[in-house]
């Protein structure tokens, strides 16, 4: 089964009274760390407009800022193995073009750069490379090459979601060579984000392939003296506790907003819940689907959504994770962490500046929230 994310945006950005579930917070809780993912994949964030959210965070007090980098639609930064590098590249106002795709990515001195001026500021910034899924932005790259070709027909899950295939040994090498053109840039210390949303771990096979190469990419970065982030889609009950409890996982949906009824009871039924991820001992940051995304949508800057989003977040607290069964809270002490997420529509009409812009508001108001 394609775990393909369904066209949500009319309940997310409208928000309409179906939500307004009267949640209220407790006076126990323990307000948790904030930060924000920024998708940089469907559009282009120059390194000035980066600088000006982390400011945004670095007021606020948040801790953390994750850069989604790569998917179908872009692969946004400096590559050299999979030859995308500035030397090869269209300069145009300071921003790389790569001659080929013709799509912006950041240089990796822009990136040590952001990561730096982060720091600074007392933020982490961790860039994510996403693998095994979303990538076709990789398969692009690998298109060039005859080498890169071969790896292609070798590689590719033809029946997923551009996604490579988790039995090859190869894709466990290519990931770490992609990834390891990153781990320099970093403090030691330092997250970096793999993604692994969104793939086909329908069977036990499958889930187990998975688990031996989550785990052994977390090694790799971990013996560099690195942390490793990983989003909630492929951790699944029945395989929980064979992963690294290292692992951050940023957990978005367990039933990945599927249209289908069928299939959102499927993934509920494999994926672990937010609360069970927790007391299994992972850390985990909250970036619930409903309340936390902001997606540049036409009907998500209306006046109303504006409206109604601001009274939904004034009822929201860091457990609630679960748009489905809001009874089904994180009850326990542990700290939980939380993330707004600004991420993009392939046709959005909205530059990335007037993105920056609309956005603030939203980032504004959920930094500043307390439960």
């Amino acid at each position: 089964m394609k775990k393909i994310i369904t066209a949500c945006l009319t309940a997310v950005v409208v928000l309409s009274s179906a939500f307004s579930f009267g949640i209220t917070s407790s006076a126990n809780s323990i307000q948790g760390n904030k930060g924000m993912t920024l998708d940089c994949a469907r559009s282009f964030y120059s390194p000035r407009l980066i600088r000006k959210y982390i400011d945004t965070l670095s007021k606020n007090h948040a801790e953390f800022m994750l850069l989604h980098l790569t998917d179908n639609e872009r692969f946004g930064v400096e590559n050299s193995y999979l030859g995308q590098t500035t030397k090869k590249a269209k300069v145009k106002n300071g921003i790389y073009f790569n001659r080929k795709t013709h799509k912006a990515f950041l240089s990796k001195a822009q990136l040590k750069s952001l990561i730096n001026y982060a720091q600074q500021r007392h933020i982490e910034l961790i860039p994510e490379i996403d693998l095994p899924g979303h990538d076709k932005g990789i398969l692009k790259l690998l298109s060039y090459t005859k080498s890169g070709r071969r790896l292609k027909k070798q590689l590719v899950y033809r029946d997923g979601y551009n996604e490579f295939k988790l039995s090859k040994k190869g894709t466990l090498t290519l990931s770490k060579k992609i990834l390891s053109e990153y781990l320099p840039l970093l403090p030691k210390g330092n997250h970096i984000g793999m993604g692994a949303d969104e793939i086909s771990l329908d069977n036990k096979t499958e889930e187990n392939n998975f688990v031996k190469y989550i785990n052994s990419i977390d090694s790799f970065v971990n013996q560099k003296g690195y942390k490793l982030t990983a989003w909630n889609d492929s951790f699944h009950k029945r395989t929980i506790n064979r992963y690294h409890k290292n692992i951050t996982v940023f957990y978005w949906s367990q039933n990945g907003q599927q249209s289908d009824p069928d299939d959102r009871k499927e993934l509920i039924r494999l994926r672990a819940t937010l609360p069970q991820l927790v007391h299994h001992g992972f850390k985990v940051i909250n970036c619930n689907f409903y309340y936390l995304y902001v997606i540049n949508f036409p009907k998500m800057y209306t006046a109303p959504s504006r409206f109604h989003w601001k009274e939904l977040l004034d009822k929201w607290n860091e457990r609630v994770w679960d748009d489905n069964n809001t009874s089904d809270i994180y009850k326990g002490n542990q700290k939980i962490d939380s993330a707004l997420c600004i991420w993009s529509e392939p046709h959005e009409k909205y530059s990335s500046s007037k993105v920056y812009q609309l956005s603030q508001e939203y980032l504004n108001e959920f930094l500043q929230h307390q439960d």
